[in-house]
């Protein structure tokens, strides 16, 4: 059979049609090829398709072949769709599978060989359990308590060590607030090893370090898998880390028959040692290399396509492609602004109601804690919905409990065991040797009172304890909304979560957007008890809307997880700076490190590039209470829709930790947010147009000497 029959053949067959770029890939002999696929270009067809071509065409054994992939879904859909359209061509089983599942079989056949028992500890149960044991040694070693939030942080960053195969000396200069994280982590290691007699642990990292460390150190073993698996094609090659590369590199290095399929433009999962380093240095790893680009885009209309080019090229490292369509135009790409985040979430209602079926329509945002207003005008709404990230965490914080606990307290103020739960979240005035005291007295009257009695007590005592049980009874006579405020503000909640956040190193601007988005859901309801059941309603409707997946439902997504999908109609919110690009990516290419600001422009790009119709992108000026300003990204995207809106004649003028110039927004102490119109040394003016008060003049020099003026972010 000559590739003419085959491709004649495969379209007779299928219905599949490839273009000549595709047919060039597919058709490739022996040796390296990279594949560079733009968004929407086809590469799941190509891949699969190519796997049918070295069966049918170069007699390859389907045992022979492996076909790896970065996530469980994305492996589990390529063997769908291989089996849909070739199944009846191909009879034999071809082996897909993550890296984490190949992996994880070459560990357990060695294992198994050498009769070393393990267990994987993510499978531990209770004290047990990966998280529990992390949470004990970071609060054995640092003497302090270890959050919800600070426990993702340290399990990414040992995730993030292993991925990148980062020496332990080099742990210390890891960007990250985890104190003490080198011992952390190799008493993490010592537990694995050492924390049952008859077994090791492992966790799903390990299957990684491990799998390469075989193949390095036994050369039986990793010919075995050479001989087996002579021709290797990796999917999503851009999402892979570091000991991921070098466990491919490793099997595919006697053959040299490496099909590696990827984008550079959709590399975004830094946090996870992914890197599109790896892709742009292919030709110096396999000088022998072909590399091929898949450039036409089957997915977009020409409008999107067009947009998301040019944003890409923004980026410096990259291979530089010109992706392109012959889709039909249909509609600009559309810019939303507005003041308040509600006005947001209110005009995505009447657009949703305005559509036919919202089924092939998506609302991406970069942070989870963006869904949950969302979530709740929907509902409000009556409109279904679908999230695809449905284990949150949100509902378990624990700022959630401790509203809900300083309200609960509320209602009864003899309750001593809600009172040691929350005492060191508002000025209380109470010790620990007090909570003690307490547990021992009658349960039948106010803990207050209880203390107020207390002997050689001063009387200022006396009376702020009587002063908080008048607070915590008015407290209780308040709506939920007004609840919340008088928390956070008279029983200064805020204040001690700024303490607690400066002390572990945590983000007050998060709590800040818990808070905020308590306060919306508290909006309009009467009781303390409407609020906690809603709380519990919303969270148990995230949970069903699973049930939701394939019906008339809006799609629900972060960005990250919306890679490799594609809807009729995307709408990307919340799009401010802080958020998305994000703070640290900001603040590093001010430093000229310009990594962090390049991903973040991928993520971007991977929101855009999944639009096949419409795509707006929505940006406001107050998000939870806080003054922002737009994406720097929308503002890119505006420069490319209308180009002669942008600014000429910027005079910069450089500071220490930002600069200010023309166009650029600016915060002042007195006046808040603005837009700079004149940044002039020489002239000794700055003039700034304020959004709530409009233009004022000032004198440049007073403005910086005196601090008066900060970047927003």
């Amino acid at each position: 059979m000559k590739d003419q029959q085959f491709f004649e053949s495969l379209e007779r067959e299928t219905g599949v049609v490839m273009n000549t770029r595709q047919k060039e890939a597919i058709s490739h002999t022996l040796g390296p090829l990279l594949l560079l696929a733009t968004p929407g270009a086809g590469k799941t067809t190509v891949l699969n398709a190519r796997i049918l071509y070295l069966i049918l065409r170069r007699g390859v054994n389907p045992e022979n072949i492996l076909a790896l992939t970065f996530s469980k879904a994305a492996a589990k859909e390529m063997e769908m769709r291989f089996q849909q359209l070739y199944g009846q061509l191909v009879k034999q089983r071809i082996k897909f599978s993550t890296i984490h599942s190949f992996s994880y079989y070459i560990v357990r056949a060695y294992f198994q060989e050498k009769r070393i028992a393990f267990t994987l500890i993510e499978n531990e149960q209770g004290s047990n359990s990966k998280n529990a044991v992390l949470k004990r040694l970071y609060e054995r070693l640092n003497q302090t308590i270890l959050t919800e939030d600070k426990l993702e942080e340290l399990a990414n960053s040992i995730c993030f060590i292993k991925n990148s195969m980062m020496p332990i000396s080099d742990v210390e200069k890891l960007d990250t607030k985890i104190k003490n994280l080198s011992l952390i982590y190799e008493a993490y290691e010592h537990y694995k090893k050492n924390a049952h007699p008859d077994r090791i642990l492992i966790d799903f990292d390990d299957m990684l370090t491990l799998a390469h460390t075989i193949l390095k150190e036994n050369p039986v073993i990793l010919s075995r898998y050479q001989n087996q698996f002579p021709f290797i094609l990796t999917d999503e090659s851009q999402d892979t880390s570091i000991i991921q590369n070098k466990i491919i590199e490793k099997v595919a290095q006697l053959s040299s028959n490496l099909f590696v399929v990827g984008d550079d433009d959709q590399s975004v999962f830094g946090f996870r040692s992914a890197n599109p380093k790896y892709l742009l240095d292919f030709k110096t790893i396999h000088p022998d290399a072909h590399i091929l680009m898949m450039e036409q885009n089957y997915r977009s209309t020409q409008e999107i396509v067009k947009v998301s080019n040019m944003f890409i090229s923004g980026n410096k490292q990259r291979y530089v492609k010109n992706m392109f369509t012959e889709n039909p135009s249909h509609k600009t790409v559309s810019i939303q602004s507005f003041e308040y985040d509600y006005q947001q979430h209110s005009y995505l209602i009447k657009e949703l109601k305005k559509k036919k079926t919202i089924a092939q329509t998506a609302l991406l945002y970069r942070n989870n804690a963006s869904a949950i207003n969302l979530i709740d005008h929907l509902d409000s709404a009556k409109l279904p919905f679908y999230v695809r990230d449905s284990s949150y965490k949100f509902f378990n914080h624990w700022v959630i409990k401790d509203i809900l606990n300083l309200m609960r307290f509320s209602y009864s103020d003899k309750n001593i065991g809600v009172l040691e739960t929350i005492y060191t979240k508002f000025n209380s005035y109470i010790s620990k040797q007090q909570i003690e005291y307490l547990k021992n007295q009658d349960r039948t009257q106010s803990v207050f009172d209880h203390l107020a009695a207390l002997p050689n007590l001063p009387a200022f005592r006396k009376k702020n304890f009587q002063e908080m049980k008048r607070q915590f009874k008015k407290l209780n006579a308040m709506n939920p909304l007004d609840a919340i405020h008088y928390i956070r503000k008279e029983l200064h909640y805020e204040k001690k979560l700024e303490e607690f956040s400066a002390r572990l190193g945590l983000s007050m601007e998060t709590f800040q957007g818990i808070i905020a988005t308590l306060e919306n859901i508290a909006q309009g309801l009467k009781t303390h008890k409407d609020f906690a059941e809603r709380l519990k309603y919303l969270e148990q409707l995230i949970r069903q809307s699973a049930m939701n997946k394939e019906s008339n439902a809006v799609t629900l997504s972060t960005l990250h997880s919306a890679k490799g999908l594609e809807f009729e109609c995307v709408y990307m919110l919340d799009l401010v700076d802080g958020i998305l690009p994000n703070l640290e990516s900001i603040k590093a290419a001010e430093k000229h490190k310009p990594d962090g600001l390049e991903e973040e422009r991928r993520l971007f790009y991977v929101g855009m590039t999944r639009a096949r119709k419409e795509l707006e992108l929505l940006t406001v000026e107050k998000l939870n209470d806080n003054d922002v300003i737009e994406s720097r990204f929308v503002g890119e995207v505006r420069g490319i829709l209308y180009p002669g809106l942008s600014l000429a004649g910027a005079t910069t003028v450089n500071l220490t930790t930002f600069k200010v110039e023309k166009g650029a927004n600016i915060k002042h102490k007195a006046f808040g947010i603005g837009q700079i119109i004149v940044a002039n040394v020489e002239q000794d003016l700055l003039e700034v147009n304020f959004r709530k008060l409009g233009v004022k003049q000032f004198s440049l020099k007073v403005c910086l000497e005196g601090k008066l003026v900060s970047s927003v972010l």
